[in-house]
């Protein structure tokens, strides 16, 4: 029947003036078993392989497209398994949207959900949904086109459904995929992309980004037909990057249009997310406690707020209700890479303390756990740290019973520490930040363990965000409503900002901490003064100067873009004459050898902007040359940041995709440099694979992006003995 109807289309098409052209849709139902076919007058949208000649000289096809957008929330932050907790995938539904564009920017004009499952029923329930959905915006829209990302692109069964309904589309694909060209071969996108003649005469300009464009080749269609694969490059910058636009289309016209028609895909996306944020955030001012303390949001505000550091200790005599206690028992979880553990067991000198379980659901950061766990134990003894780091879900309830197990093992659990995973309170990450993140359920989590396990005191670490995140439903902060829960546990709980560089650390880094002490412990919230039970700043205007990155490593051999020998040699300080934040990183490191000094490769068009930026220089000293940015003035002030010899460093976020630049070599920072900038000392290891094998530079950047500053939780845990 479908061969009928489709030999009944091309004759009507080819026998018809065009002036009186007919468009024939085909017209498939949900179930696939039946269809059917509805002409109507006045649009003509034809393959240029049926009709032999190229759709730009049809009048229908010279005016504006109605371009329908194609997207679902699969890969949404509300939907993706919340991260250091498991990888469970999510039973909720996906919502497939049709976007339509108008002069007012993209409207939704269709859209219905599924169950989300697993194996191929998942993406047969996509295809047909998203085809059906297509078929009921096709009325009242004078000249469609399909576009899509690369999730619908790539899906072979998706394109076959476009090409039976008789819609134009332009679906985007993979560098990595391979496509079927005319003469049958088969060829890597990447390999035609590098291959492809770019004319300097073929630029596409979209808002405030230049593309070159090319035609890249004629392929193979699902239903056998020729369309054409082409290729754009943001400022016209070679190679595959994320600027790179690969599409196929279903029609043959000139360049210009399908690439601006192609880029509408890559614009809803954003959209969509802002309008998401916006109907999450909460009317109004937040209210409650937390929510009152002042943020650091940028260098300019924290030193204002520097100038009125306390310069003396606590005035208070504390309790010392702990002083006999040789060895106070710490468990920590969302242990990421274990700095926060780490400060623990940095602290001290005739008391300290021993980490007795540790829980990190992700494998390879179990593995760099276990790595440096391994070492503490060499250097603390047994039982100073856990045997054992495997994947853990904190969620589980064997997480909870191996919890409770090690509390019991020890006899008392006298702190429980953590960092929840912050992508759900973080502003940095403008994609995820949301109060419905699931990301923001994990702090619950962690209060779960302090209800269950009752420490005498508890810290969790997590980002400034926290604080005006927005309970959902409510007006208090999600902060506000911890507390609420912790002081009905039995709980004085204070609330903090605590800027790293004030505790000795090369950077700025400015970081929430709720410290809960048990009311058994005999304090109330007013016997610790303004400041509250944290330590007091060291390092600051009226107090020592704050280490600076020329301090932090200064003293680490020149090493070139893309370096990647693990192991260096290196020339000791001098013990006397070293800056005590060097002999820190230094103690306890192989002497005249040097770890983990490598650095990612950058394009040499990133090194060539590297260049043009003076130390404390930003993207603003290379705006001219940034054409692949979309709007550059909505670019972060820490992009592309040369970092200053006589200052501490900025927030290290993920130093690589931030392009944070040396100060005076043209490069990105290394692992160790970065390291240290997190005051990391130089023994610590981190793995970036589940086995130990060498590699996975990348994840190692991200476990140091997410890591807590050993030397901040340490002077906590220093003040903490006094209680």
């Amino acid at each position: 029947m479908e061969q009928i109807f489709r030999s009944f289309q091309s004759v009507i098409i080819r026998g018809t003036p065009p002036e009186r052209r007919t468009t024939v849709w085909a017209l498939v139902s949900r179930s696939g078993s039946s269809g059917y076919y509805a002409a109507q007058e006045g649009r003509s949208f034809v393959n240029s392989v049926e009709t032999g000649k190229d759709l730009a000289q049809h009048d229908s096809l010279v005016g504006r497209w109605d371009v329908l957008v194609v997207e679902d929330d699969a890969n949404t932050a509300a939907r993706r398994s919340a991260l250091g907790v498991g990888n469970k995938p999510s039973r909720a539904d996906i919502t497939i949207r049709v976007h339509r564009q108008s002069g007012s920017g993209p409207v939704v004009v269709a859209s219905d959900s599924y169950i989300a499952s697993r194996g191929r029923g998942r993406s047969k329930r996509r295809v047909h949904l998203a085809a059906d959905l297509l078929v009921q915006t096709l009325d009242g829209v004078a000249n469609p086109i399909v576009v899509t990302g690369t999730s619908y692109g790539t899906v072979k069964a998706f394109v076959r459904k476009l090409c039976d309904i008789g819609i134009p589309f332009i679906v985007h694909v993979r560098p990595n995929s391979e496509v079927q060209l005319v003469d049958g071969s088969v060829a890597r996108v990447v390999d035609l992309i590098n291959k492809a003649e770019w004319p300097s005469d073929s630029v596409v300009e979209a808002g405030e980004v230049c593309y070159s464009t090319a035609r890249l080749a004629e392929v193979r269609l699902p239903d056998r037909s020729i369309g054409l694969l082409f290729g754009a490059q943001a400022g016209g910058i070679d190679g595959v990057h994320r600027g790179t636009v690969v599409a196929v289309s279903s029609i043959h016209v000139d360049l210009d249009r399908l690439v601006r028609a192609a880029l509408e895909a890559r614009l809803v996306r954003p959209r969509t997310r802002r309008e998401r944020r916006s109907e999450t955030r909460s009317p109004g001012h937040l209210k409650g406690r937390s929510a009152s303390l002042t943020a650091r949001a940028n260098l300019v505000i924290a030193g204002r707020q520097d100038q009125n550091l306390p310069t003396r200790p606590h005035d208070q005599e504390l309790l010392g209700v702990l002083a006999d206690v040789e060895h106070l028992n710490v468990m920590e979880l969302f242990a990421g890479a274990g700095g926060m553990g780490l400060g623990f067991l940095l602290a001290g000198s005739e008391r300290s303390y021993r980490l007795v379980h540790s829980a990190e659901v992700n494998p390879i950061y179990c593995a760099t756990l276990a790595r440096n766990h391994a070492h503490i134990r060499e250097a603390l003894g047994e039982g100073s740290v856990p045997v054992e780091a495997r994947p853990t879900d904190l969620r589980t309830p064997e997480a909870v019973r191996q919890a409770g197990q090690a509390a019991k093992g020890v006899g008392d659990l006298h702190v429980l520490i953590g960092g929840p995973p912050c992508q759900g309170f973080s502003m940095a990450n403008r994609n995820s930040w949301s109060a419905s993140n699931p990301n923001n359920k994990l702090a619950g989590v962690f209060f779960d363990y302090v209800e269950r396990l009752k420490p005498r005191v508890f810290l969790m670490e997590n980002v400034q965000g926290m604080l005006w995140t927005p309970r959902p439903g409510a007006e208090a902060s999600v902060v506000d409503a911890l507390e609420q829960r912790t002081r009905r546990a039995g709980y004085t709980v204070f609330p903090k900002l605590l800027d790293a560089a004030w505790y000795g650390v090369p950077q700025h880094r400015t970081r929430f901490f709720l410290l809960g002490i048990h009311d058994d412990l005999g304090y109330g919230p007013d016997d610790f003064g303004e400041w509250g039970p944290f330590p007091a700043p060291t390092h600051g205007p009226s107090l020592s100067p704050f280490v600076t990155v020329g301090q932090a490593f200064g003293d680490l051999p020149e090493v070139g873009n893309g370096a990647k020998l693990s192991d260096l040699a290196y020339n000791e300080p001098d013990e006397e004459q070293a800056a005590a934040f060097l002999r820190f990183c230094r103690d306890g490191a192989t002497k005249g050898r040097i770890l983990d000094h490598v650095t990612s490769r950058h394009a040499d068009y990133v090194i060539e902007r590297y260049r043009r930026i003076p130390q404390g220089g930003n993207w603003r000293d290379i705006e001219d040359q940034l054409t692949n940015y979309a709007d550059v003035s909505r670019t972060h002030s820490n992009i592309y940041r040369r970092l200053r010899w006589d200052e501490p460093s900025i927030t290290i976020g993920h130093y690589r995709k931030s392009m944070l630049v040396h100060p005076t070599q043209d490069r990105g920072l290394s692992l160790r440099e970065a390291a240290r900038l997190q005051s990391f000392p130089d023994w610590f290891r981190f793995v970036g694979t589940s086995d130990g094998r060498p590699g996975g530079l990348v994840h190692k950047q991200q476990q140091l992006a997410n890591a807590v500053c050993p030397l901040v939780t340490r002077a906590v845990a220093d003040f903490l003995l006094r209680l």
